[in-house]
């Protein structure tokens, strides 16, 4: 009887734990088709600005990834009336990382604000 309780509580966290991955691969993946243009758009634009690359160095197909909150150092999960807690911890970003004249450029695209901040790696 106890066996069958554990397979039963095993199989029951498998496949929340399958729902909940599903769930958010999902809605990463609509994210990121979403703000793809308005990123590609914005990271160009700081990076001409910054670096005077032209925009075909992120017209290429690039590589691009969701995170949700900023690693900001001092804002801990608990100190939610910091004026930063919400992009350490709730906003979603974009990381773009393009390749161009031999050097790979990273570029932060916030959804919330609608800013991008390009960098040389």
């Amino acid at each position: 009887m106890r066996t069958l309780a554990l397979l039963l509580a095993f199989v029951a966290i498998a496949k929340v734990s399958t729902v909940q991955w599903l769930y958010r691969s999902a809605s990463d993946d609509v994210i990121v088709n979403a703000y793809r243009p308005r990123a590609l758009e914005a990271c160009s634009r700081d990076a001409r600005r910054v670096f005077g690359l032209d925009a075909s160095a992120w017209a290429q197909p690039t590589r691009i990834h969701l995170e949700i909150g900023r690693r900001i150092d001092g804002v801990q999960l608990w100190q939610v009336d910091d004026p930063a807690w919400s992009q350490r911890w709730r906003n979603p970003f974009l990381h773009l990382t393009a390749d161009a004249n031999g050097s790979q450029y990273r570029c932060v695209y916030d959804v919330m604000a609608g800013t991008a901040s390009a960098t040389k790696i």
